[in-house]
Order: structure tokens, then C-alpha cells, then sequence
């Protein structure tokens, strides 16, 4: 009894730290449903680049540095603080409308040539592509989705346009093929599944894949070629995934599907840090090449609020201000084995990207990010508070203790099972009954429950994104289904030989 509660609360709790952060690819949970989305207009918020002002930690009188001195600054941090993050290899720029100002790479990603996983930064990528085939007339926003894609299931609530604001009401870990509009229907509610499905309007309305819609219409003119939407090739992109605190580089590629949590249209796109340089570039410079400006300002600014937060989302984008009023406007994308940021600043001719090419949900990607606003902050001319160095040291610390335990305590019955054979005649049948129903029945089926009923994540996401956490859990249910396994023929097995021996076993 004492050791199922045990396992129990260990378990729940591990789920509760591990899960409750795990968001794909993205930096986003789930918004609080409200009332129907509001549109807001570009107009309304000024345009692109009618503000420039210091962000809210810059100290006072800190002018924007100038290339050597952009440099200076980010190379010194970069130097200390990479080390702390725990991930292998970085890439950093700083571009403007003319083009890249800062570019470095670090640890294992060798030159600007080496492709990340980008995650969500992709999204971004499909509404470049949607507003494309609706500037060619071929896409008007408000139709519904099953206007452009046959095999569509969805009502004719989920529009385009609901896909691109995240507002369909499809749940946060839908795949594609379980999306449905539900109770955040009108609200921004964030789902890969949205995105996803937007890949196949693209190649249903195209009449190309969706990797080749790219190739030709977005990385082609924009002279992106390290990058690509295609799966084949995912595993040669640089990435790490987390066992018990260390970032090894397993191999591991992204299955997209109709039952996959994202694809390349949502979360699977590879690009190097020089080819990200030449996408922001495109933004700054008004879609050159690629949108036109009107085309632009409609990604940024039909948008809908984020009721959980002070932030709006558009096509593929983020959008909030500082508190002095500048527009900034960002992505984050976290996916199995890489994270990523980008951000515009409009108003200072400004683009930022950063990717890393591990995934650590213990703390790593925490550190990732606080270096990554901090990377944002100098480039603007303010301070950086640094990379907490214990952050992700005392994460694993807590975590792989709480493993240890779920996995002790999942051994125990298997260790003690010679001793409980010697006492079967000491204890009576129902009792021993109930206790192998309760331990290795019971406990394994709510092992197996905690992921998806408590916390709404699916066994495919954990062992993807957390595979430890997925093998020691899986490795828990397993041990005690054999050792129940073995309890039952050792007690078939006693009975038999009572009934060969001519008397009841008293157990």
C-alpha cells in the first residue's frame, strides 16, 4: 500500500515539473477561451516603423551600438554565457534591412552553413506562403478550409484565416487527424494542427508539395539554400536530445503524418543561421522578393490577443510591445532535439535569430531562452542579466532523483519476489489476490493514465520529447506487468502442486 502511494505521488509529481513545460514547438500554452477574436487592424497600431525607442532595461542614455561594438558586446556575453546553457552548438545574427551585421557560430555547429530543426519558426514560413496564393487570388482568407481541401473534415467555422490566428478551437496536442473545433473556438487557442493543415491547402491549392512550394516561391528567391521543408534528410540537421541531463545527439528525425504532433509545416522546417539572416532581411526590406509590403503588415498585424498575456498573434507571428511602446514581434520553436528564436524590431531596422540544437525541458531550455532575451537586449543597446549557471543543474538533479525513485520502487516487487514466494503460505488468498491486482494491475494502468489524463500530453510527445522521463515510465509498467506475470505462475504453478499432492494450498 505504502509503496503504491509512494510511486504514485513520485510519478504525478514528475509529471507535473516534466509535462507541465513540455510545448512542442513553441513557447506557448494553452490560452483561456473567451469571446469571439478581434482583428486588429495595422492601421490602428501604426505601421511598421514609426517607433524607435530603448527597450525597458536599457539603461538610460544607451544608443543603439554600432557594428564593432555590437560585435564586442555579443562576442564577451556569448563567451561566458554559452558554456552555461548545457546546449552543444549555437548560431547568432543580427541583420538590418541591408543585411547581416553580427553572425557567429558556437560549439559544434561549425559554420553559418549547419541547418537546425527551426520549429515553430516554420509557421512563419506557411503564412509567407498562404498570403502568396491570396496576393495570386487563389486563397481568399475567410473560406472555409474544406473550400481548398477536399478530403477536409472540419465545419465551415474553420476558416483560413482561423488557422492562421489560432482560432479554430483545435486542442493544443491535436494531431491532424484528431483536430476538431472545441470550447476555444473563436479565441486564441495554440495548435500545430492549425499550421498542418494549412500545409495542405498550400499543396492542394499549389498543386506541389509543400517542400517544393518553398523551394521555388520562398527559399529560391530569397537565396536560402542550406534550407529545406523536406523529411528526408531531418536527421543531418544538428540536434540533441536529453537523457538524464545530457544532451546526446541520438539520431533521432521527425515522422510527419495525419497522427504525427506537427510537421514540417508547423514545426519541421531546417535552415542555417545565414539562411534565417536572409529571411528576416526579407521582412525589413517590405517582403522584397518574396510579399508585398501589404502582404507583410498583414501577417504582423491581423491578429487576435492572447487572453493568457499581454501579447497578440498574427500569421506565423507574435506581437507585443515594450513598455515604452515599441513594437516587437517574435517566435519561439522548441521541438525534440532544438530550440529557436527570432525577433524583429521594426522600428530599429532590426532582425535576431538564435537557434540551438538541443532540447533540454529540465532547465536547458530555460537557460536557451534567458540567453536569448539577453542576446535581444544588447543589440539594442541594454544590459543582460546572464545565464543562471545552476538552472539546469538543479532541474536534472531534482528530476533524475524522482526517476531513481519511480524505478526503485518499480524494481522492488521483482527483488522481493523469491521472499513473497516463501510467504505465500502466510498470507491468505484473497489478500494476496487483492495486492497483485493492486500493484501490478492497478499501478501499471495509472502509470500508463498520468501523461495523457492528468496532464494532456499523448506516450508519442513524451517519448519524443522527454525520452528518459517516456523509458523509465515505459520501463516501470513493463517490470511490474512481468513481475505480476511471474507472481501469477508461481501461484498456478503452487496450486497445481497442492492438487498433485492431494491438499489445498492454505494460501
Amino acid at each position: 500500500m505504502g509503496v503504491v502511494a509512494a510511486v504514485s505521488l513520485a510519478v504525478a509529481l514528475l509529471g507535473a515539473v516534466r509535462l507541465g513545460t513540455l510545448p512542442g514547438t513553441v513557447g506557448y500554452e494553452d490560452a483561456v477561451g473567451g469571446e469571439d477574436a478581434v482583428h486588429v487592424d495595422g492601421s490602428a497600431d501604426g505601421d511598421l516603423t514609426d517607433v524607435d525607442a530603448a527597450p525597458e532595461d536599457a539603461e538610460p542614455g544607451d544608443a543603439e551600438p554600432g557594428d564593432a561594438s555590437l560585435g564586442r558586446r555579443v562576442d564577451a556575453y556569448l563567451d561566458e554565457n554559452f558554456p552555461k546553457t548545457g546546449v552543444p552548438g549555437v548560431a547568432v545574427a543580427v541583420v538590418d534591412s541591408d543585411g547581416v551585421r553580427y553572425l557567429r557560430t558556437l560549439g559544434d555547429c561549425e559554420d553559418e552553413h549547419a541547418t537546425f530543426t527551426i520549429g515553430s519558426l516554420s509557421k512563419s514560413f506557411t503564412a509567407v506562403a498562404i498570403m502568396q496564393l491570396v496576393e495570386g487570388g487563389k486563397v481568399n482568407l475567410d473560406d472555409p478550409v474544406r473550400t481548398y481541401v477536399p478530403e477536409c473534415r472540419e465545419p465551415d467555422v474553420v476558416t483560413v484565416r482561423s488557422l492562421l490566428n489560432q482560432t479554430s478551437g483545435f486542442g493544443y496536442y491535436d494531431s491532424l487527424s484528431e483536430a476538431w473545433p472545441g470550447e476555444s473556438l473563436g479565441s486564441f487557442s495554440y495548435a500545430n494542427a492549425n499550421y498542418d493543415l494549412l500545409g495542405k491547402v498550400i499543396e492542394c491549392v499549389s498543386g506541389q508539395s509543400y517542400a517544393d512550394y518553398l523551394e521555388q516561391h520562398v527559399f529560391g528567391p530569397l537565396g536560402m539554400d542550406d534550407s529545406s521543408a523536406r523529411e528526408t534528410g531531418r536527421a543531418d540537421a544538428l540536434g540533441h536530445r536529453d537523457y538524464f541531463g545530457l544532451n546526446l545527439s541520438d539520431g533521432y528525425a521527425h515522422v510527419d503524418g495525419a497522427d504525427a504532433w506537427g510537421g514540417a509545416s508547423s514545426g519541421y522546417v531546417r535552415s542555417s543561421v545565414l539562411d534565417m539572416a536572409r529571411y528576416l532581411t526579407m521582412y525589413l526590406n517590405g517582403g522584397e522578393d518574396v510579399l508585398s509590403e501589404g502582404g507583410v503588415e498583414a501577417l504582423f498585424f491581423d491578429r487576435v490577443p492572447d487572453l493568457g498575456g499581454d501579447s497578440f498573434y498574427g500569421m506565423g507571428w507574435t506581437s507585443y510591445y515594450w513598455d515604452d511602446g515599441e513594437l516587437v514581434l517574435s517566435h519561439d520553436g522548441q521541438v525534440e532535439n532544438g530550440v529557436a528564436r527570432m525577433c524583429l524590431l521594426p522600428g530599429r531596422d532590426m532582425g535576431i535569430v538564435i537557434l540551438g540544437d538541443a532540447s533540454d525541458y529540465f532547465g536547458g531550455n530555460d537557460a536557451f531562452f534567458q540567453m536569448a532575451n539577453d542576446i535581444v537586449s544588447l543589440a539594442v543597446g541594454g544590459g543582460a542579466t546572464g545565464v543562471d549557471a545552476g538552472l539546469r543543474a538543479q532541474a536534472h538533479a531534482q528530476a533524475n532523483r524522482m526517476l531513481a525513485v519511480v524505478a526503485a520502487l518499480a524494481l522492488l516487487p521483482l527483488a522481493l519476489l523469491h521472499r513473497w514466494r516463501l510467504r505465500l503460505g502466510d498470507i491468505p488468498r484473497d489478500v494476496v489476490l487483492w495486492r497483485l491486482v493492486f500493484v501490478h494491475v492497478g499501478l501499471p494502468l495509472l502509470l500508463w493514465w498520468v501523461p495523457d489524463a492528468l496532464l494532456g500530453a499523448r506516450w508519442r510527445d513524451l517519448l519524443a520529447f522527454v525520452p528518459d522521463v517516456g523509458y523509465v515510465l515505459a520501463a516501470a509498467v513493463g517490470t511490474l506487468v512481468v513481475t505480476g506475470a511471474a507472481k501469477v505462475i508461481l501461484l498456478v504453478r503452487r496450486r497445481w502442486e497442492a492438487r498433485a499432492g492431494g491438499s489445498t494450498p492454505a494460501s
